[in-house]
């Protein structure tokens, strides 16, 4: 006989019990990644009609200005926000223009 089965029910048992004792930090993740997504979209929305400030976004969106200040950051790296015109200390914010995607490769254009 061959132990194949065996080994296939002790890993079987062996990945439930990982997942199990990850479970906790899953769900976390998952919360945290929720969070983010409802403060990205909330960052969007309020600059989707105006130029906007650090300090005007916080207070629009009620997160903390250090948290936004990440998110700009981010944001602005990625080309989803524009930097606009200085307002007294800080930049204003804009939306960006989605930068369509490049020619796929072997394509010639």
């Amino acid at each position: 006989m061959s132990d194949a089965p065996i080994e296939a029910e002790s890993r079987k048992a062996a990945l439930k019990k990982l997942i199990a004792a990850r479970r906790p930090q899953m769900i976390a993740a998952t919360a945290r990644m929720k969070e983010q997504r409802r403060a990205l979209k909330a960052i969007k929305e309020h600059l989707a009609g105006a130029e906007l400030t650090v300090p005007e976004i916080a207070a629009a969106t009620g997160l903390p200005v250090s948290e936004v200040l990440w998110y700009v950051a981010t944001l602005k790296k990625y080309g989803e926000i524009l930097e606009g015109t200085k307002a007294g200390a800080y930049f204003r914010y804009r939306l960006g223009q989605v930068v369509a995607a490049e020619a796929e490769p072997g394509s010639d254009e």
